[in-house]
């Protein structure tokens, strides 16, 4: 999927999207390797939600967590904490 508009994001993250999308666009992102931030976007809000838990719960520890458990689950890509956790945390501020 090269279109970022066409990724659904769902849960507690839902809200961020926008500005997520601003934030990769101020960063030069291409459509492709911005829908690939999408799809991991999509990802930790589903898998928050399946916690019960929302976007102030987004701490280091919590997306550590969500990088081992993709792990786990046999993601092999995007599994870099440093680049999820600036990301997210600056979509956390809009």
């Amino acid at each position: 999927m090269s279109d970022p508009s066409r990724v659904r994001i769902t849960g507690p993250l839902a809200a961020f999207a926008d500005g997520f999308a601003a934030e990769l666009s101020k960063q030069g992102y291409r459509p492709n390797a911005a829908a690939n931030q999408f799809q991991l976007l999509a990802h930790l809000s589903r898998w928050l939600a399946s916690r019960r838990q929302d976007a102030t719960t987004l701490t280091d520890s919590v997306l550590d967590e969500f990088l081992n458990a993709r792990r786990a689950q046999g993601y092999t890509l995007w599994l870099s904490s440093k680049a999820l956790v600036l990301r997210v945390k600056r979509i956390a501020s809009y």
